[in-house]
């Protein structure tokens, strides 16, 4: 036990250090402070004590004590061998001496990003069985399998659910569903190509959008054709050849007449233009090897002349249609654009006026760009869902920026440090453009930082490290992330490194008697001036 074996191991110096070392591998604390406290009554009373033993005791007390203040059991030799006792390390910002919190509550935006994502989630799991199904159906249309029917059957079936429906906002499909759509027209054209010759008219909007009916029954088809080609080719057949080339030639002619821009249509249309050109060399090798079609025209009349003779080879009365939709929904994204700038460039114009201390003017300007977006910019959205991506989606990210740093500011100083709800905000934000102007919003708080620490106010320095750094708990805190906040949430990282970095040198500042000295501060401000300058 330990009482009997004090008596004989106090002796040497040795002896406790080993013993108060198997002591600690044990990790019985009460053995400890029980040992220790033998040590240093009146009775025992150690005499001399060397650095190693004195480290060992040092390494008990720590685990011993509760609490991160002074230790308080420590052996006592003599005065003239005494060891000061130990301080053990405080809380890092332990010096803070702000006395209001600041709360950023993003429940609503988690639930509502892991609602989204469940639903992206299970979008992907039956785009996967649609994949599965459209992959067997492919297999049975080329090959003409005799399951073909059945296989077709099963894919149509797929299509029946309701997940397939579009409103009338044409808002983007969840997942890859899209994908999946295009690549089930680009089946269905190839099928009707095999039965008539001809393009497969649009099927009702309501199940097909124009934008995937053109990518997969125009321009999806169109690499199939060549592909097919080749394949008859293999065999002689010059007029089935023909016949791809035919209807990929009227089908890049009526691409012809609409302006994709640059996205994913302008790539794949890129695309027909190479199957033409395959398709016209199997033609031009086939008759210098002296190999006869059934239509003797075949000899005498290049592709495009004959396909002006004729019957048309395409649904001209549905593709005009199209054309029209086409042009109409890019006069709506010419304005959409148009009107984002303005709206962006007055919230830009409200966080400069709130740096200059201008509240009045900063929320005229947010007035003004509320009214734009209720007034001229949402019709535009709900009528074309896909446009709420881009242009409008940034716009509303700075607008969101700069009503929370309005709000964050208060009417007074010092800042009031409230942070505005998804659901406070006047005009209805998404969970990804909520949390982008709340990203953003930490820059402006970091620049608010130098302001205050180039007229030495620490307090207000740790108010805007304690916002920013509330931000990125709150953020770091939610179940599932929005998608556009990867790079983000590094910038809210280093913000909060950038304002540490501040109230230190801050702090060597004052140590220095309020010498100048060349810190970040100084050179955030001279940064600043700079690029006003410029």
């Amino acid at each position: 036990s330990i009482d009997v074996c004090v008596n004989e191991i106090v002796q040497c110096d040795e002896a406790v250090y080993m013993f108060l070392g198997s002591l600690l591998k044990s990790r019985r604390k009460s053995d400890i402070t029980s040992f220790i406290t033998i040590l240093i009554s009146p009775v025992v009373g150690l005499h001399s004590i060397s650095p190693r033993l004195a480290l060992r005791q040092h390494q008990c007390a720590r685990f011993c004590s509760s609490t991160h203040n002074i230790v308080s059991i420590s052996i006592n030799p003599p005065n003239e061998n005494k060891i000061p006792p130990i301080e053990m390390p405080q809380q890092p910002y332990s010096f803070s001496t702000l006395s209001k919190k600041v709360v950023v509550d993003l429940s609503q935006v988690s639930a509502d990003t892991l609602k989204h994502e469940t639903a992206r989630q299970d979008a992907f799991n039956f785009s996967r069985r649609v994949q599965s199904a459209l992959v067997r159906a492919k297999d049975a249309v080329w090959n003409a399998s005799p399951d073909e029917k059945e296989a077709v059957n099963k894919l149509e079936q797929l299509l029946m659910d309701p997940i397939w429906k579009q409103t009338a906002t044409r808002m983007p499909r969840q997942a890859n569903l899209s994908t999946r759509m295009e690549e089930y027209m680009r089946l269905a054209a190839f099928r009707h190509f095999l039965a008539t010759a001809q393009l497969l008219p649009p099927p009702s909007q309501e199940m097909v959008t124009d934008e995937e009916y053109l990518a997969g029954a125009c321009m999806g088809l169109a690499q199939d054709l060549q592909q097919y080609g080749l394949g008859r080719a293999t065999v002689r057949d010059v007029a089935s050849v023909e016949a791809a080339a035919s209807l990929v030639s009227d089908v890049l002619e009526f691409l012809l007449q609409l302006d994709f821009r640059n996205g994913p249509l302008r790539r794949k249309y890129d695309g027909c233009k190479w199957s033409l050109r395959a398709l016209e060399t199997l033609l031009y090798e086939l008759e210098i090897t002296n190999t006869k079609g059934n239509d003797d025209r075949a000899e005498k009349e290049p592709i495009q002349k004959r396909g002006k003779t004729e019957s048309s080879l395409l649904p001209n009365d549905a593709l005009s249609e199209i054309k029209k939709r086409m042009d109409h929904r890019d006069a709506l994204r010419e304005q959409l654009i148009k009107k984002c700038r303005d709206g962006q460039k007055a919230a830009k114009q409200a966080i400069f006026a709130l740096h200059r201390g201008d509240k009045k003017k900063a929320a005229q300007l947010l007035e003004k760009c509320e009214v734009l977006i209720e007034k001229e910019l949402y019709p535009i959205v709900k009528e074309e869902g896909g446009l709420r991506s881009g242009s409008f989606a940034n716009m509303l990210e700075e607008y969101a920026e700069a009503k929370l740093f309005l709000n964050w500011l208060g009417d007074s100083e010092p800042p009031s440090c409230v942070i505005l709800l998804m659901s406070d905000f006047p005009v209805t934000l998404t969970s990804d453009e909520y949390v982008g102007g709340l990203c953003d919003l930490t820059g402006e708080v970091g620049r608010y930082a130098v302001q205050r620490g180039t007229v030495r106010d620490t307090g207000g320095v740790q108010l805007c490290l304690e916002t920013n750094n509330a931000i990125l708990s709150s953020l770091l805190m939610m179940e599932q992330w929005p998608h556009s906040i990867g790079k983000k949430l590094q910038e809210v990282r280093r913000s909060v490194e950038k304002l540490q970095r501040i109230l230190y040198e801050m702090s060597l500042s004052e140590a220095a008697g309020g010498r100048d000295m060349k810190t970040e501060i100084d050179m955030a401000e001279h940064a600043d001036v700079d690029n006003e300058t410029n």
